[in-house]
């Protein structure tokens, strides 16, 4: 380009570089200390490199006077590695010329490095040096800035080295619209977008405005903050000419409005309004094109607001600009905070999504990350820390078309021709598969370093929430920095390698980028720069990539573990289909790549265009690797799939390198077969090449051997008439003193004679046919392809559709006429010649019906209080498949942003309808149909006419109609209701509806007895009406047995309607009883149990419907007690009656408690308990109670019981022989209970039992029988 900085030198010039390269010595690395302070950096630590400048050797290598004739001198910069390089810079000054003479030590630079991979923008002044150097290659940017409080000494960073964050930072711009773009963008025309291709550089007049607190924070001076000004535009132009082709200058006057005193400058608390008659009054409406105030605040307050979007040239609008930060200063505020609002005040919106705005270019997911992003301030919805130094494709359109309206710029012939674009076109591709774009660009201008981004455009609402491979609207990938590779994979291939397709709920630690599980569109921008000095020119391409539903996922299923493999051995790679062999994907081939590094790169091709029938063997070549890996990626699209694990290779001797391991031949024609003899490891031994073929087939080599590495060798094989056509496998190996080694080849024999090819489905005379029928018919292994036609006359001069395939199946793209009939024929092909068209078969699709249906519900209130869910649902009873949905729907609701709508279908696939949508625009009238227009929000209501859906309704096409369809309709926040008012589906179906008139359920023409049934009349399945009883039209009475096996139970059923003839079956106890009545019925005699009483009537015309009781029959509870004795005390528990008689030592007492206390006497104790119902009996017990031990029986047995009268403690047990000798002992816990003791062990005799309790001990004397 003739206009830029050329990069061509002389031999003497560039020789004379390297020795300035040799010789620079004022940048020095130093060690890093913690005391150092960044204004860029939370911790020194985090940077690169700290580094110190010897100012004067730095400023005579900048100096002019090198080469006073073209202003460009060699300085030498670090780079993103930290290696100081030699870049070629000239003066690109920011200030007006009159402005650059009154502080001549303030200057700017453009520069690029020697070998053209590096931009820079620096800055320079009495505040030392500031510099950006971009990596056009890596798609790194890196800064160097002075260390706050060491004069000299400087840190080298780049944005994901510790950036201190944007605490608190609101850009208070309200959106506008001026420069929207349209909503649909990426789903109408697909063409280049010329975005800055006028080959101009536009150059505005900024006045930027400094309050005294930015001045104080700058040093004080007006020379100070001017210095500080000039840093951060010189950033801003790198942005702005690379992306937009804008330059910014400072007005002549600037000085002017550079304040120093914080007290006494004009700025408060209305900013916009402040600066803005600031500018006019001083610099004066007609000298400048844009005006900006820099401001210092208090720390966690830090601001921005370009008071509106396009002010540019617009008087009274132009200067209401202000970014406010703590830290004024450092790339933070330079790109992220100023950049922002001048692009605004340039025409861009937003692009951001984690909130909506309305603005139709909210295309990055959560925070976003480029300029008009806002990375690391929105909590959960961060995508990163920071924002990066680009615009989006959004931006870029949205500023570009805006200047187009503007005048007052000054505009500067560029001789830089833009990039030239390669149309890339659309994509079908399956659901959660992965898929890679990749462009073309070429630049007519030798030397421009052309970067890539692709970027996804289509608007909506993405939180932390909501991303997700099911999300229906907005972006469901970030936006990534221009880089020098055309290519973007999508997820990048290091989440591929791991099988992170998908994403859910990301953190600012994962990359936001997710496949597709649902049907929808997902557009993209493939922009390139040619990053031109002086000025860029950006140009885009926009393609859809469609994800469909029917197929996928694409999954490579072989090498699931790890494996060892050989080099030069055959394997076999499996991969399953999932009908993207089939229209609309129709991918028919596929190429297989080979990772060496765990499949973050794919240098090796395996096989192009073989075909993608699930399984292929490769040959693996002979490079070595722990950490191979397998894609397999469709050759005429876009998606792939990589295995799950890795495998390795190791080394062999020796490797027969072939192309491919399958091969045609036509007789009677040779066929030379070219491999390669490859050794390793120092393998030097003669080899010898030899053949297995079918007999009459002749194999030679030229040469017959080898033994140098890399050896090309030709196999030929001839007099291939010898044998039939038909495929061989063809052994080829390779002989050594030590070494064997074959590979195994597919022949394919082939002439040409073709035999008709029979035809399977649709059969010949069929009816009822798909309209988007597969066809399929007979395989031969000797054809390579099939031509198809298929046509409405059995003469075929009017063929519909025609295709060549190499599979045995088709799939009609373009779906057929409902109710038309077609005829269809193949013929065969191989590489010799082609057959002859054979069988014609003919078949008839079927009809088409469509049907409306509405919900019986309506209307349904939405609540304007918390966050609710309503739905509302229609059933189909066919059982039959769908062709088209659309969607009726009228709803009354504020703030439709609240609203999420989703249709249901019954296998449980979803279609977003709209998802907070609208912003604060209301209700809806209108109908969804995937053909409607893009679905765009104004008036009111404002959504009306024939609309399209965020999802796919096509996504609901084959699938069965049967079942409950539901309309969701989620307000996810409080505040705002309304009110459902309408709702209803057309639905077509392939075949048609079974008639219906009563629209009960019951199919006229099948099990409907009651014909013409009223609409909304219950039915049974006989399609009559059911009539049922009055909910209280039956009392019902129940006596329980008056004592257990009276059986003197009662049921009593008493109708309130008297007019109608009853009966009643009782069923339970003995047996079933049946009985009519009408007036009442008495069940006698039923003893206890579970019985069912149904009764169905009528009254001559009617017939009621059953309707049945269950029932219970009880019986009094066993009388029972338990008495617990303590202390003299007895404590009776009493069950089985509500009325009690406790009798204790002749002494009654008269109950209804559930347990009773009584005092024992000494001695035996008789308690006798019974209830008011002399069947239930008497229960009896005796209570022996004494305040001493007492132990009985006595004499002994084998055991005996020693009563404790109660006693709960630790209790001492010793036994004593008549004479005093001790001849047991132990310790027991007792809890009121008696002491039961084993005394089997004891001879005869007599013993004396000792019992320590606690306060008191007991001698007790027993006899031993």
């Amino acid at each position: 380009m003739k206009a830029k900085l050329h990069l061509v030198f002389s031999i003497t010039i560039f020789f004379s570089c390297f020795c300035i390269y040799g010789q620079q010595s004022y940048w020095k690395t130093i060690p890093k200390k913690a005391s150092f302070k960044s204004v860029s950096l939370t911790d020194i630590s985090e940077a690169k490199l700290v580094l110190t400048l010897d100012r004067e050797g730095f400023a005579k290598q900048v100096s002019p006077s090198l080469n006073a004739k073209s202003g460009q001198q060699v300085v030498h910069l670090p780079n993103n590695e930290g290696n100081v390089m030699p870049f070629k810079i000239k003066e690109t000054s920011v200030l007006h010329p009159d402005l650059a003479k009154k502080y001549p030590n303030i200057k700017s630079y453009t520069g690029i490095s020697l070998d053209g991979r590096y931009k820079v923008k620096l800055s320079n002044s009495h505040k030392g040096v500031q510099s950006m150097v971009v990596d056009l290659k890596n798609n790194k940017t890196t800064f160097v800035e002075p260390v706050s409080d060491q004069e000299g000494t400087y840190v080298l960073y780049d944005k994901k080295n510790g950036l201190s964050s944007k605490i608190g930072f609101t850009c208070g711009t309200e959106k506008g619209i001026f420069g929207m773009v349209n909503k649909s963008l990426g789903h109408t025309e697909k063409t280049i977008v010329p975005l800055v291709d006028g080959q101009e550089l536009r150059k505005y007049r900024i006045a930027v405005s400094a309050s005294g607190e930015y001045t104080q924070e700058m040093g004080g001076t007006v020379a100070d903050a001017l210095a500080g000004i000039n840093a951060t535009l010189t950033r801003v132009n790198e942005v702005f000419e690379t992306d937009l082709g804008v330059t910014l200058e400072l007005v002549a006057d600037n000085d002017q409005i550079i304040f120093t005193n914080p007290n006494t400058d004009p700025y408060d608390d209305s900013l916009n309004s402040e600066v803005q008659s600031t500018i006019t009054s001083t610099i004066g409406e007609e000298n400048y094109d844009v005006g900006h105030l820099f401001h210092q605040v208090g720390e966690g307050e830090d601001n921005g607001n370009a008071g509106f979007i396009g002010a540019v040239c617009v008087d009274n609008r132009k200067g209401s600009a202000f970014s406010a930060a703590n830290v004024p200063q450092g790339d933070v505020f330079d790109l992220d905070y100023v950049a922002h609002e001048l692009g605004h005040q340039f025409g861009a919106n937003h692009t951001w999504s984690f909130e909506s705005e309305g603005t139709g270019v909210q295309a990055e997911p959560g925070s976003g990350t480029s300029i008009m992003g806002y990375a690391g301030i929105v909590g959960v919805n961060n995508v990163a820390a920071n924002g990066d130094d680009y615009f989006h494709y959004n931006s870029i359109l949205q500023i570009s078309t805006y200047l187009e309206t503007t005048s007052c710029a000054q505009t500067t012939a560029l001789v830089n021709s833009p990039p030239v674009l390669t149309p890339v076109g659309d994509f079908t591709i399956p659901k959660g598969t992965a898929f890679v774009l990749e462009g073309e660009a070429t630049d007519p201008d030798l030397g421009d370093a052309l970067t890539y981004t692709w970027e996804q455009i289509n608007d909506g609402l993405v939180t932390v929430n909501s991303f997700g491979p099911t999300n229906p609207n907005g972006a469901n990938f970030r936006s990534m920095p221009p880089t020098s590779d055309p290519r973007r994979f999508f997820p990048r291939l290091s989440e591929v390698a791991q099988g992170n397709l998908t994403q859910t709920n990301p953190t600012i630690s994962d990359t936001w980028e997710t496949v597709s599980e649902i049907e929808r569109t997902l557009s993209f921008a493939f922009t390139v720069r040619d990053n031109a000095i002086g000025g860029g020119q950006v140009v885009s391409d926009i393609l859809d990539v469609h994800v469909i539903k029917a197929a996928g996922p694409f999954v490579v299923t072989s090498q699931a573990s790890p494996q060892t493999y050989t080099a030069g051995s055959v394997q076999e790679i499996t991969w399953d289909v999932a009908n993207t062999d089939l229209a609309p994907v129709n991918a028919q081939t596929v190429d297989v790549f080979l990772s060496l590094d765990g499949g973050l790169t794919y240098p090796i091709t395996l096989l192009e265009n073989t075909l993608n029938d699930g399984s292929e063997e490769v040959l693996l070549p002979g490079n070595v690797s722990t950490m191979a890996r397998i894609m397999v990626k469709a050759s005429d699209n876009v998606f792939f799939a990589v295995n799950s694990s890795d495998f390795t290779i190791e080394e062999s001797e020796v490797v027969l390198n072939f192309e491919k391991l399958e091969y045609e031949v036509c007789q009677p024609n040779d066929i030379i077969i070219p491999f390669v003899y490859e050794t390793y490891n120092g393998f030097n031994e003669n080899s010898t090449f030899s053949a297995d073929v079918p007999g009459g087939l002749l194999a030679g080599f030229s040469p017959v051997a080898a033994t140098v590495d890399d050896t090309a060798v030709d196999m030929t094989l001839s007099n291939t008439n010898g044998v039939a056509p038909g495929v061989y496998d063809i052994t080829v190996t390779s002989t050594s003193a030590s070494v064997t080694k074959s590979v195994v080849l597919s022949l394919k024999v082939q002439d040409g004679t073709f035999s008709n090819v029979t035809l399977l489905a649709p059969a010949n005379g069929e009816v009822g046919v798909s309209l988007d029928a597969e066809l399929s018919w007979e395989d031969n292994p000797l054809y390579s392809s099939y031509d198809l036609e298929i046509a409405t006359d059995a003469g075929f001069s009017d063929i519909v559709e025609s295709a060549t395939v190499p599979f045995t199946k088709y799939k009609t793209v373009t779906n057929l006429e409902a109710e038309t009939q077609y005829f269809w024929r193949v013929r065969p092909s191989n590489g010799c010649a082609s057959g002859t068209f054979g069988t014609i078969f003919g078949f008839t699709t079927t009809q088409v019906d469509c049907k409306n249906r509405e919900p019986g519900d309506l209307p349904i209130s939405i609540s304007s209080g918390a966050a609710t869910t309503i739905s509302t649902s229609v059933i189909f009873l066919e059982d039959l498949p769908i062709s088209d949905v659309n969607v009726n729907l009228e709803l009354d609701h504020t703030y439709l942003e609240d609203l999420i709508i989703k249709l249901i279908s019954p296998q449980g696939t979803e279609v977003t309808l709209i998802s907070n949508t609208c912003g604060s625009q209301n209700n809806i009238n209108a109908v969804f149909d995937d053909d409607g227009d893009p679905l765009e929000c104004s008036g009111s209501p404002a959504i009306s006419g024939t609309v399209s859906p965020l999802g796919s309704l096509a996504s609901l096409k084959g699938e069965s109609i049967l079942g409950e369809w539901t309309l969701e309709i989620s307000d996810t926040a409080s505040g705002d209701g309304g009110t459902l008012i309408g709702f209803s589906l057309d639905v077509c179906i392939e075949g048609a509806y079974r008639p219906d008139e009563d629209e009960d359920g019951v199919f006229d023409d099948g099990d409907d007895l009651c014909l013409g049934t009223p609409k909304g009349v219950e039915v049974d399945t006989n399609g009559c009406a059911i009539y049922r009883f009055a909910a209280d039209n039956f009392e019902i009475e129940l006596q329980s047995e008056t004592c257990r096996v009276n059986n003197d139970g009662t049921i009593t059923v008493t109708p309130f309607d008297t007019s109608i003839t009853y009966t009643a079956q009782l069923e339970g106890g003995a047996g079933a009883v049946s009985v009519d009545f009408t007036d009442g019925q008495t069940f006698n005699n039923l003893s206890a149990g579970e019985y069912t009483l149904c009764i169905t009537g009528t009254n001559g015309l009617i017939d009621y419907e059953e309707v049945c009781y269950n029932l219970v029959i009880t019986q009094p509870d066993v009388l029972d007690i338990d008495a617990l004795v303590d202390s003299g005390m007895v404590t009776v528990e009493l069950r089985g009656s509500e009325f009690y008689n406790v009798e204790l030592n002749g002494l009654v007492t008269q109950t209804e408690n559930s347990k009773i206390q009584l005092p024992l006497k000494n001695g035996n104790n008789v308690l006798r308990v019974s209830s008011d119902l002399p069947c239930q009996g008497v229960v009896e017990k005796n209570l022996f109670y004494s305040s001493r031990s007492i132990l009985s029986p006595n004499p002994v047995d084998a055991a005996t019981e020693v009563y404790l009268g109660g006693y709960e403690g630790e209790l001492g047990i010793k036994i004593f022989t008549a004479n005093g000798r001790l001849v047991h002992t132990e310790r027991r816990a007792v809890f009121g209970e008696n002491l039961v003791l084993d005394l089997s062990y004891l001879a005869k005799g007599i013993y004396y039992l000792g019992l320590e309790k606690e306060g008191e001990n007991d001698m007790l004397k027993f006899i031993k029988r």
